[in-house]
């Protein structure tokens, strides 16, 4: 018999897991840093238009 080199199915839900993991601690952050630049874009726009 020929061994398969392939992935196995607790393999890809545990790199799964770990995508999941990182994403769910960055997206807060970048949400926020985003929100901030719309809000300060805002801001200037309002202070600079008179």
């Amino acid at each position: 018999m020929r061994k398969k080199n392939a992935f196995t199915l607790a393999e890809v839900l545990i790199t799964l897991g770990i995508i999941g993991v990182v994403a769910a601690m960055t997206l807060p952050t970048l949400i926020q840093k985003n929100n901030n630049s719309v809000v300060e874009a805002r801001l200037k726009k309002f202070l600079f238009s008179n």
